[in-house]
């Protein structure tokens, strides 16, 4: 069967796959690499060993192959910065890099004396982690090398498609990510990058698709990855985007949510929604409850280029899973998960499905979403001579749930406002894709389907960067195919909504998450039919937690009062 050779260049590994046009795989493989960290916050890998771990990656995915693939296609972290030199590479600076603050600030006072708000213009807050205040920072620490460059990319995935002597490109979900693009024209700022000392020749050709074929492999990919000459390489979107599309796909209003010990809700929004939704960057509209929205909540992400732009809208909480292990600590005696569930299945099987009535804030590390701000902690509002341990744990759950619910309402209205391409009918019964350890607790799925009054639909993650790079070649190419986001493979058990008479047993569920399947044996990817299954709301429940969402909303804002006021 056909396939397509896949490459994620990760935060600390390389991992490779074939997969099949019918959407089997082989075995997936994977060769790790360094970070180095300095003082100041300094976090840097050497473009070598990506290339070093590529190759060993990739042969390991086509050992025991005799039939050529279609195609290369790749991703990799993103907002990184990698200037191209000749003779040895200098070392990248990766993402997570905090040392050029100060540049930063002073990248914000600049472009404003020109009238240019930096946020508004990348649609995203800017801070240390910029690109082009990194390029800032290096040009004053160590300008030889800045005058050696000969271009820039920004990440691994950029450096590896330049080695291969098909020149300097980034993809637009990654160039979103450096405080370099203009968010309303998809296009590279003049004002930013002339305000960073960025000449404009460095910059790299941005692609025009989700995914792209960039050129064909030379002669030395045989040298330089083990790979044959005249292979088609495609350029797939930045992990952040290639995940999305590996777990729902990449159409206006497919989302997920992540539960892991952070979390998030992705959301696909059209251009124009998007466009809009510069109100997210100063929108400060009170709301029905005194529902109040921050500013510049939401990061994000562009996905393509042309009549069809679209951006991913990503809602971020500082604390999910660190919330719930807190909460467990705090409130459980330190309880392990399952022990903790088979309590919540017995206060359900007591007192059925619904709130707690209890009003809770997970932030117990600070707050990204619905409000940035990183001195608000956490709190449990509502307490009674009643209320027992159990109950507080809840309330910590159906907390991280409502914030995920907040984020839901927000993005359906942002898309509502370009084109109703749902009702609110239609949008209720499409199921939530979920995935991380989260996913893992069959009551907290519950909860989080009440909670949102959408049919919860947990998710395998495995090598979800790995399909998007099958499915953005695929379409690239413009072959025919059987390939589907994860969440159309998974096998879907349906659980009724009304509550277990006793513990739910599922085999899966102690098993932990699926990283890496038995790579011996060729697979549907990511496919595990005992995990996939939809979780689906109590109405009754549903109007409970809907009735609390604007208290819960206004809770965000009445904590920071409190704290001002002290």
């Amino acid at each position: 069967m056909p396939s397509l050779l896949c490459l994620d260049l990760g935060t600390s590994a390389a991992k490779a796959v074939l997969i099949a046009l019918d959407g089997t795989a082989g075995p997936q493989a994977s060769s790790g690499y360094p970070t180095r960290t300095t003082a100041g916050g300094g976090a840097e890998q050497d473009p070598r060993d990506w290339l070093r771990a590529a190759r060993a990656a990739l042969a390991g995915a086509l050992r025991g192959s005799e039939e050529r693939p279609l195609a290369l296609s790749i991703t990799g972290q993103m907002q990184d910065l990698v200037l191209l030199t000749d003779g040895d590479p200098a070392p990248a600076i990766l993402y997570s890099d905090t040392r050029a603050a100060d540049e930063a600030g002073e990248l914000r006072k600049a472009l404003h004396a020109e009238g240019v708000d930096w946020d508004d213009l990348a649609g995203n807050e800017q801070d240390a982690t910029s690109c082009a205040a990194m390029f800032l920072r290096l040009a004053r620490t160590d300008p030889g090398l800045v005058h050696r460059a000969r271009g820039i990319v920004f990440g691994p995935a950029g450096h590896l498609v330049h080695e291969l002597g098909l020149g300097a490109w980034c993809d637009v979900t990654t160039a979103s990510a450096t405080g370099l693009l203009e968010h309303r024209t998809g296009r590279w700022s003049q004002d930013v990058a002339k305000a960073a000392g960025i000449e404009g020749q460095l910059l790299p050709r941005l692609t025009a698709e989700t995914g792209q074929i960039v050129g064909r492999t030379g002669a030395d990919a045989g040298a330089l990855l083990g790979l044959p000459a005249d292979l088609p390489v495609v350029l797939a979107p930045g992990d952040a985007g290639a995940t999305t599309l590996g777990i729902v796909g990449l159409e206006p209003g497919d989302d997920y949510a992540y539960l892991g010990t952070s979390g998030w809700l992705a959301t696909v929004v059209s251009e124009d929604a998007s466009a809009s939704s510069a109100q997210d960057t100063d929108l400060r509209a009170s709301g029905q409850g005194g529902e109040e929205f921050s500013a510049g909540t939401s990061h994000r992400l562009a996905l393509g280029a042309g009549a069809s732009r679209r951006s991913l809208r990503i809602s971020a909480l500082l604390a999910a899973g660190a919330a719930a292990d807190w909460a467990r600590d705090a409130f459980l005696g330190g309880a392990a998960p399952e022990e903790a569930d088979l309590l919540l299945e017995k206060r359900e099987a007591e007192h059925g499905r619904g709130p707690t009535g209890l009003l809770a804030l997970p932030s117990i590390q600070g707050e990204r979403y619905p409000v940035r701000d990183a001195n608000l902690r956490a709190a449990v509002v509502g307490m009674d001579g009643q209320t027992r341990s159990i109950d507080l744990y809840a309330a910590v759950l159906e907390g991280v749930a409502q914030a995920i619910a907040h984020a839901i309402k927000e993005g359906e209205s942002e898309s509502e406002s370009a084109a109703p391409a749902r009702s609110d009918a239609a949008s209720a019964r499409r199921p939530l894709a979920v995935v991380g350890g989260g996913a893992r607790s069959e009551p907290w799925m519950r909860i989080l389907a009440d909670v949102t009054g959408r049919p919860v639909h947990t998710v395998p993650v495995a090598d979800a960067a790995l399909v998007g790079c099958a499915l953005a070649a695929a379409d690239a190419l413009g072959l025919e195919h059987h390939l589907c986001p994860l969440a159309d493979q998974a096998g879907e058990h349906i659980v009724d909504p009304a509550p277990p008479a006793g513990p739910i047993v599922d085999p899966d569920l102690s098993a932990g998450p699926i990283v890496d399947p038995d790579p011996s044996a060729a697979r549907i990817v990511g496919q595990d039919p005992s995990a996939g299954r939809i979780v689906a709301p109590d109405p009754s429940a549903v109007r409970g937690h809907s009735a609390l969402r604007p208290s819960h909303r206004a809770l965000y804002a009445a904590l920071a009062g409190l704290r001002a006021a002290r």
